[in-house]
């Protein structure tokens, strides 16, 4: 496919790693793991639409750009997702501006409604391009990150007193590793459906089926031994998991969620303590989270534990 003076060529797993070296160029103190990119890729509704592209300019590969939107049975809304990067050195306005134009043509032909993308609130070029295009900011993303070792003796004493009022709660907080249950994964899914459903957000949540669930911890930044849970009686109520890259990156929140019915109780807050005096134990100088800009709760845990703020991510949106 031809794009302006650009060539498109279908994507495929093995090329996550030259779009994590792109996404790294374009944003160092962002930068991408090629292993977590790839293993990212894999996982999908077999019944959406996800298009992959490398870009090709000036006789060599530049960038990338794709395009996904969920089965319109699943979301009636009809939401579509455009992202791209190009390296500084291949980037212009008008290839980016060439580049969306055509993910969008696509995503009309499918009979989107509406699209989103993401910009960093700094990256002021590629903002301009698509305000240019009609889209309009819609929310943000906290970004935020912990000094470990300057915290530590504050983690170490928040983990204490989490540890205790856990006791008094009578809540169970372990490891996924130490938990005996045959049924835990499918207890798992059914509290972390009623937590991502809870998040604010513009595109609704489409849940993932059994399998594509089960592949997300199959990553090669997680590992059972360090996914915390929290146990209260048969139900699992909470879970809060680092992602440890395996090659490049910083040691990032990969997901923290809790059953409805125990929220306000300090669990979430325990739990994250646990992860990062895990991480304090291994090492780790820094960690990483981001969370929805309107999600108050998590937005207090983070401030009380010191985390400092980042750059935000912008969501833009365009109807079509």
């Amino acid at each position: 496919m031809n794009v302006a003076d650009m060539t498109l060529r279908p994507a495929t797993l093995d090329d996550a790693a030259f779009v994590a070296d792109v996404l790294t160029e374009s944003h160092p103190d962002d930068p991408e793991d090629p292993r977590l990119l790839r293993h990212w890729w894999s996982i999908q509704d077999p019944e959406a639409t996800v298009e992959r592209f490398v870009v090709s300019a000036d006789g060599a590969d530049a960038g990338y750009v794709m395009r996904s939107h969920e089965s319109w049975t699943k979301m009636p809304e009809r939401f579509g997702r455009i992202a791209t990067a190009l390296r500084p050195a291949a980037w212009t306005a008008a290839r980016l501006d060439a580049l969306v134009g055509a993910m969008e043509d696509r995503q009309r032909g499918d009979g989107a409604r509406k699209l989103t993308m993401w910009a960093w609130e700094d990256d002021l070029a590629h903002i301009g391009v698509l305000e240019q295009r009609g889209f309009r900011e819609e929310r943000r993303q906290r970004f935020w990150e912990l000094d470990l070792i300057e915290g530590r003796e504050r983690i170490t004493r928040m983990a204490a007193d989490s540890r205790q009022r856990m006791q008094r709660e009578g809540i169970g907080i372990l490891t996924l590793a130490d938990d005996a249950d045959p049924a835990k994964f499918e207890r798992l899914k059914r509290m972390s459906d009623e937590a991502e459903a809870d998040v604010p957000t513009t595109v609704p949540h489409v849940p993932l089926d059994m399998d594509e669930f089960m592949k997300w911890f199959q990553s090669p930044g997680l590992r059972p031994e360090r996914i915390w849970i929290a146990r209260e009686g048969d139900d699992i109520v909470g879970i809060s998991q680092l992602a440890y890259p395996p090659v490049r990156g910083v040691v990032v929140t990969d997901w923290t969620g809790m059953a409805r019915k125990a929220r306000g109780r300090g669990i979430a807050r325990a739990l994250k303590c646990e992860t990062l005096m895990q991480a304090i134990a291994l090492g780790v100088d820094r960690v990483r989270t981001d969370n929805d800009s309107t999600n108050a709760p998590i937005l207090h845990i983070n401030e009380t534990m010191g985390y400092r703020r980042r750059h935000d991510g912008i969501q833009y949106l365009k109807a079509l």
